[in-house]
């Protein structure tokens, strides 16, 4: 797998939850589509499956230590408690 550019991965993630923040605002189809795009986009920049995944392997990648809230826990499908750290 090729790892892409910190600025690269920082636009998918910027634009993963935009698309987030706007289907939250006003959801249509279209916006499902755009949220649904910009998901593959950093699944596949990041060699995984899932988001919450995706999420995890670019902090990873970008060296960041994230602590998630449970919102967006849920709204990523997934229930763990603990803060994520980056290795």
């Amino acid at each position: 797998m090729l790892t892409p550019s910190p600025q690269d991965l920082r636009v998918a993630l910027a634009r993963y939850a935009d698309a987030r923040i706007e289907d939250a605002r006003r959801s249509t189809d279209a916006t499902a589509r755009i949220v649904e795009d910009a998901a593959y986009t950093l699944c596949v920049m990041t060699g995984t499956q899932a988001v919450p995944q995706a999420l995890h392997a670019a902090d990873s990648m970008l060296g960041v230590r994230a602590t998630v809230s449970p919102a967006l826990r849920r709204s990523a499908g997934t229930q763990r408690d603990d803060s994520l750290q980056a290795v």
